[in-house]
């Protein structure tokens, strides 16, 4: 159980599933916005982008570097 195979369907399903998640809160903090409420929207954006710099930032960098070495190779 502690070292069982990964599934890629299931990463891909979690991946779907908390870009959806990221989009309605980013589309929530849009919509506080348009009405004027400004500290929600401020807020989430806030949230979001220290979600980004401290969880997703490494693991994005980690992907542009491996497309970059996979696209040199074949080149």
């Amino acid at each position: 159980m502690l070292f069982r195979k990964k599934s890629k369907t299931g990463d891909l399903v979690f991946a779907f599933f908390h870009m959806a998640l990221l989009a309605a809160i980013l589309i929530y903090g849009l919509a506080g916005l348009f009405r004027r409420n400004y500290w929600r929207f401020g807020v989430i954006a806030a949230g979001l982008g220290l979600y980004y710099l401290f969880i997703l930032h490494k693991g994005v960098m980690a992907e542009v570097a491996r497309r970059k070495k996979k696209t040199k190779e074949t080149s």
